[in-house]
């Protein structure tokens, strides 16, 4: 295979499905959804596609979206690297959708969570399919010379599931990817150990960026080209961390956050280039920038502030907190300029637009986020309780 030096272009598109059309010769294309702090790819090859991961249960939509706009009806597979809420939320609602699934993976080891209650599995039964679970060796062939490989997990780590990542290295004539799902250091020195690490074009970071994922030593074995953090600051404050940043810059790696792209990040393998493209989705309205969110710790109240110039519909958009991982849907309702939306719970006194079924919304103690989610899933407005970690 051709190995230039690397080229990279950044544009932005106004997305149609022509214009990254599937077709043979075409190279390989990852999409990687900004959703915030989750992780939701899409792998492109001939006429086949691969989903790696699904996000939060509230970004359905935009899993939706993207498939619609790739023109997927036919999956040939799903990915499930573990089992966290940012990676496998989405996947029932991708079971009851008319998206046709071909094979469900998901690696045979894990741990936070018993067989009959693991997200793959009831997934699968939902349509009264299997799940093929996966160990280090197999391979998923998607053409002669085209494949994944899973690398790992290797043991079963029983404090962190995110060690128990499945660690895919997808490897094809016109370059290769790895997938380290929320692997952090303790699975990279398992897999660094056993000699289990090759060199790819393109790595997805472990654990979003995290300080304790994507290693020095890790990082030399892999020698990337370029890397994909899938996070956003607002919502995880630690990432991407500056010391992984720095790691990355030292090895000569070009480094993206999803946070700084627009619907999603698309990269393109072809013969041994590497281009890098900013996506719009041109069927739905532009992400809105127009909203603040602030909570009232006193009274548990969320107020959601609008200052953009023209009414906004709230239909269908979704608040979540993060410490209590409970999601509230948004009424049909219609905001004026300048207009503050409130929702409040039991605990509250003051008035409020919205009632959260809750005793108590907001810890009063620990970190929790608020999140603001519109109709296509997308992560809209980001604030926390001022609470420490």
């Amino acid at each position: 295979m051709k190995k230039p030096g690397i080229f990279l272009i950044l544009l932005v598109f106004l997305f149609t499905v022509p214009s990254f059309a599937i077709a043979e010769n075409e190279g390989v294309s990852l999409v990687c959804l900004n959703i915030g702090k989750a992780d939701c790819m899409l792998l492109l090859y001939k006429d086949q596609a691969y989903l790696i991961d699904t996000g939060y249960e509230q970004n359905a939509p935009a899993l939706f979206t993207m498939l619609s706009h790739c023109g997927i009806t036919h999956l040939n597979g799903v990915f499930l690297t573990h089992c966290h809420e940012d990676h496998e939320g989405g996947l029932m609602a991708l079971a009851k959708s008319d998206i046709a699934v071909e094979s469900w993976y998901a690696a045979e080891i894990y741990h936070d969570v018993k067989e009959s209650k693991h997200p793959m599995l009831l997934a699968a039964q939902e349509r009264g399919e299997i799940v093929s679970w996966l160990g280090a060796d197999d391979q998923i062939f998607l053409d002669d010379d085209t494949s994944f490989t899973v690398l790992g997990p290797l043991t079963a780590d029983t404090e962190n599931e995110n060690n128990n990542s499945l660690v895919l290295h997808f490897s094809s004539p016109h370059g290769s990817i790895l997938f380290a799902g929320d692997m952090k250091e303790e699975e990279e020195y398992e897999l660094l150990k056993a000699n289990r690490l090759s060199p790819a074009d393109v790595l997805k970071c472990g654990h979003h960026g995290d300080n304790k994922a994507t290693g020095l030593n890790f990082l030399r074995a892999v020698q990337p080209r370029i890397a994909l953090i899938l996070t956003n600051t607002l919502e995880e404050r630690d990432t991407p961390a500056s010391s992984t940043l720095s790691r990355l810059a030292a090895v000569g790696c070009k480094t993206y956050v999803s946070q700084d792209f627009d619907d999603a990040i698309w990269v393109t393998l072809k013969d041994g280039d590497i281009t890098v493209h900013d996506v719009i989705w041109n069927q739905i309205p532009a992400r809105e920038t127009s909203l603040r969110l602030t909570i009232d710790m006193a009274d548990d109240r969320l107020l959601i502030k609008y200052t953009g110039k023209d009414e906004l519909s709230l239909r269908d958009w979704q608040v979540y907190s993060s410490k209590g991982n409970d999601l509230i849907a948004l009424p049909d309702v219609t905001l004026q300029p300048g207009e503050t939306y409130i929702i409040g719970s039991k605990a509250s006194k003051k008035e409020y637009d919205l009632k959260w079924d809750k005793k108590r919304v907001w810890h009063e103690n620990k970190l929790d986020h608020a999140i603001l989610y519109d109709a296509w899933g997308r992560m809209i407005a980001c604030t926390d309780n001022g609470k420490p970690e």
